[in-house]
């Protein structure tokens, strides 16, 4: 079962979205967890980080109704899911809206966004050939396999390269492979590839051991 976190200051569409999924049977697909936002967007993200969720579902527009919050929201979801996606490169997101050309517009990646109205046209057509849930759980098995492919190129590329038998293309190679599975786990302190090494074997055995712990829970979430 893989954790899903949605995002919204609006406790009536948090519902929507609870029926939504019991209306489409995706409840032996996810665990919804439900978070309002923070009034302030770095403790936000590290809410989302401490949650560990598999895929965030995030509204748009978080400071329209807030006056059970009780307290100002000054991001919207678009800039709270770019921020995340700077720690977290290609991490599942997904910002649902009412305005989906406002929220296009405010958003450097226009797959990010996707309009309220699809779910409820899905539930209405039954015989609709690709559901929201569906693009939740492609994107979630996209981003875990892309990690393990790199896992595994990066692992097989260090064996090569500690049989001393590594050229410039292969070390140019595992370069570019550290670089993707560090921005994966964390891309804020990535090493700029000009500083790295060609012969850190020290450093690359440790990424691939935070790499494996980060898909043991991507396998537990999906698995349960």
């Amino acid at each position: 079962m893989y954790r899903l976190l949605y995002i919204d200051e609006d406790q009536e569409q948090i519902e929507n979205f609870l029926n939504y999924i019991d209306d489409t049977n995706s409840n032996n697909i996810f665990e919804v967890i439900t978070q309002l936002p923070l009034g302030d967007k770095e403790e936000m993200i590290d809410k989302i980080i401490k949650i560990n969720p598999d895929v965030i579902v995030c509204d748009f527009l978080l400071n329209e109704n807030i006056g059970a919050l009780g307290y100002n929201v000054p991001y919207n979801g678009v800039e709270l899911v770019e921020d995340f996606l700077s720690i977290r490169n290609k991490f599942p997101c997904f910002v649902l809206t009412a305005k989906d050309q406002d929220a296009v517009s405010d958003s450097e990646d226009v797959n990010l966004v996707y309009t309220k109205s699809l779910m409820t046209t899905e539930i209405e057509d039954t015989k609709a050939k690709v559901k929201f849930t569906d693009r939740l759980v492609k994107q979630i098995e996209h981003y875990k396999s892309r990690i393990e492919s790199a896992q595994s190129e990066l692992a097989e590329l260090i064996e090569v390269r500690k049989n001393g038998n590594a050229d410039f293309d292969i070390e140019r190679r595992i370069i570019e492979l550290d670089d993707f599975l560090e921005r994966s786990i964390d891309a804020q302190n990535i090493i700029p590839s000009e500083f790295k090494s060609f012969s850190n074997s020290e450093k690359l055995d440790s990424m691939l051991g935070k790499v494996d712990e980060l898909l043991k829970k991507l396998d537990e979430d999906g698995g349960n």
